[in-house]
């Protein structure tokens, strides 16, 4: 069986981003959602009174440990990473304020991981 490691701040983009698109229509990501749905809501509510330090603390140090991955979730989240990467990229050739290119880099070491994840086989 695959598992996949993500920190709290990887965990919670990804489902943020993942809710921000299925809510304008999107249909990608559904399977991701919808698994990882009561894990993200139950994170959610336990940092939400959290102090600054603390939450920036569980966002680069927390871990999330998804136990079983599917093939269908893993293409999810390898297609929203394609998708940060491409949007990061874009303010970085924009020259946009906004533009890091410290995340951009991070989101493509992300997806290099998930390749390797993607050619092993579940047990």
């Amino acid at each position: 069986m695959r598992k996949i490691v993500l920190s709290v701040h990887e965990f919670m983009t990804i489902m943020g981003g993942l809710d921000e698109e299925l809510k304008a229509g999107g249909a990608e990501g559904r399977a991701v959602f919808e698994a990882w749905l009561d894990q993200w809501k139950s994170l959610e509510s336990k940092t939400r009174d959290l102090p600054p330090m603390e939450y920036a603390d569980l966002l680069f140090d927390g871990k999330v440990t998804i136990n079983a991955i599917s093939d269908e979730q893993l293409a999810d989240v390898i297609g929203f990473v394609d998708r940060l990467i491409a949007m990061h990229q874009g303010l970085i050739d924009e020259d946009d304020l906004d533009a890091d290119p410290e995340e951009l880099e991070s989101w493509q070491k992300r997806r290099r991981e998930l390749n390797d994840l993607r050619a092993v086989q579940p047990s």
